[in-house]
């Protein structure tokens, strides 16, 4: 995975997706599957959804997980790994789904071993 980078999309578990019809919002899951099928349509090297058990964003209440349901403020975070040029040309493509989020890059990435 060399020359590759990594970011973390960071969103509210209750996150929509814009522009469904009506009956696609009806088959639509939520909208970290749904990123992470659109990453794979792209044919992106990796994307991982990351189970967060705990957090809180922008200095807000904390979300506790404890529950079988999850709150709709609840944090995910979904990371896609690629090189710079196909994550970048992913982001432009989803510009709109992606309006609503937070992306950072993940700096110091080395990879040990294959």
């Amino acid at each position: 995975m060399k020359n590759h980078i990594t970011i973390r999309i960071y969103f509210e578990y209750g996150q929509k997706i814009k522009n469904l019809s009506f009956w696609n919002r009806l088959k639509a899951g939520d909208f970290a599957s749904e990123l992470i099928k659109k990453a794979k349509a792209f044919d992106l090297a990796q994307a991982l959804n990351f189970n967060v058990s705990k957090g809180y964003f922008e200095k807000g209440k904390i979300h506790w997980g404890v529950s079988e349901t999850r709150h709709f403020k609840h944090p995910h975070v979904v990371e896609l790994t690629d090189t710079e040029e196909r994550i970048n040309n992913f982001l432009q493509h989803q510009k709109e789904l992606l309006e609503e989020t937070k992306i950072v890059l993940v700096k110091s990435e080395i990879e040990l071993k294959n």
